[in-house]
């Protein structure tokens, strides 16, 4: 028995078209501005209730590039075509570089957002193909490890 009937229907899989990744990048920008927020609101909470020496300079500058990064890719959803599987990856990607940023100066995996690495890597496992979900766990899972040896 032979799997290459299987294989060829794998690989003519119909692609996500460019108005579903659109709205995909439009849901991800959202969901950025709220995280970005977020983190601003927990900075200064954190460091005024609960007396801890954050380093609020470092982690306003990570917050800092997210937003500039938002801002571009809120542009070039705007004024751009296509937006294709890697320009979603990527900025998924950025995410959880800011996340493993923010976590390592801010308690590492003690840190109860720790847990966001899952919610980035379900929205990856929902947004994405297989290949590029798997690439974003293994960075959401180096990041993690990092996280929880460095800090």
């Amino acid at each position: 028995m032979s799997l290459a009937p299987v294989g060829a229907a794998l690989r003519a899989a119909p692609d996500v078209d460019n108005a579903t990744r659109r709205r995909n990048m439009r849901v991800l920008i959202q969901l950025r501005w709220i995280a970005a927020i977020g983190q601003l609101v927990t900075i200064e909470l954190v460091g005024q209730t609960l007396d801890l020496a954050l380093p609020t300079t470092a982690m306003a500058t990570v917050v800092v590039l997210l937003i500039g990064f938002n801002l571009a890719s809120w542009w070039r959803w705007r004024h751009g075509g296509m937006v294709s599987e890697h320009a979603v990856l990527i900025a998924l990607l950025v995410d959880v570089a800011a996340l493993t940023a923010q976590l390592y100066m801010s308690g590492g995996t003690d840190n109860p957002f720790a847990f966001l690495y899952l919610l980035q890597v379900t929205i990856g496992a929902v947004l994405l193909r297989s290949v590029s979900s798997w690439v974003l766990l293994a960075v959401a899972v180096l990041g993690f490890i990092a996280v929880s040896s460095l800090h």
